[in-house]
C-alpha cells in the first residue's frame, strides 16, 4: 500500500490502523476573513468516514472528501500537538529510544503533529498522561477532538499537512510518500 494523498491516508487509518473498528468523523473548516470580534471561522457538518468513503461516487461525498480538512483522533491514537518546533527533536529521540511507532507531520500551521497508534483503545487519562509527559497540548486527549487532516490544506494557512518522518514503515511494511 502506498500512501500519498488524503484518500489513501483515510483508507489506511480505517482499514490498516483501525482494522475497520473505528468509524471516525471528518469535517471541513475554513477562515472567511476577519469580523468585528476577530476571526470568522466556518465549520461544515461532521460526517463519518463510512458515510463519505464507502460511496465515493456520490457527487456530494466527492465534494466533501475534496474539502474535508479535519478528522477525529482515533481511540487507539495519541496525537502530540507540538506548537514549539524546538520540542520536536527531543520528542523524536525519546520515541525512538522507547521503540514507539510514530509519524511526524508538519501541520501547515505553526507546529508539528506526532501520531502514535496502539493495539488497544486508550482512556482519556492514559492519553493525557503520555501527552503531558511530552509537554504537548492536553486538548488532544479528548474523544471528540479533531486535528488538521493529513495530506490536506490546513484550514487557517492553506498549507498542506505533510509527512516529515515515518517510524512506522519499519514495523508495518507500509510505504509512505512525502509530498514535495
Amino acid at each position: 500500500m502506498e500512501i500519498k494523498d488524503k484518500k489513501s491516508w483515510l483508507d489506511y487509518l480505517f482499514y490498516e490502523i483501525g482494522k475497520q473498528k473505528y468509524d471516525f468523523y471528518l469535517e471541513w473548516s475554513y477562515e472567511k476573513g476577519i469580523n468585528i470580534k476577530g476571526k470568522n471561522i466556518t465549520h461544515g457538518k461532521w460526517k463519518k468516514y463510512s458515510e463519505i468513503c464507502f460511496d465515493s461516487e456520490n457527487k456530494q461525498n466527492q465534494w466533501f472528501l475534496e474539502h474535508c480538512n479535519q478528522r477525529q483522533i482515533l481511540p487507539i491514537e495519541i496525537t502530540l500537538d507540538l506548537e514549539d518546533p524546538s520540542q520536536l527533536k527531543s520528542v523524536i529521540s525519546k520515541l525512538k529510544e522507547f521503540r514507539i511507532k510514530f509519524y511526524v507531520f508538519s501541520t501547515g500551521s505553526r507546529g508539528y503533529h506526532v501520531l502514535m497508534f496502539f493495539n488497544k483503545e486508550l482512556s482519556k487519562e492514559e492519553k493525557l498522561s503520555i501527552i503531558n509527559y511530552f509537554g504537548a497540548d492536553p486538548m488532544k486527549a479528548n474523544d471528540k477532538c479533531t486535528i488538521a487532516l493529513e495530506f490536506a490544506p490546513h484550514w487557517k494557512s492553506g498549507k498542506i499537512k505533510r509527512l516529515i518522518e515515518d517510524y512506522n514503515s519499519i514495523y508495518l511494511g507500509v510505504k509512505i510518500c512525502q509530498e514535495k
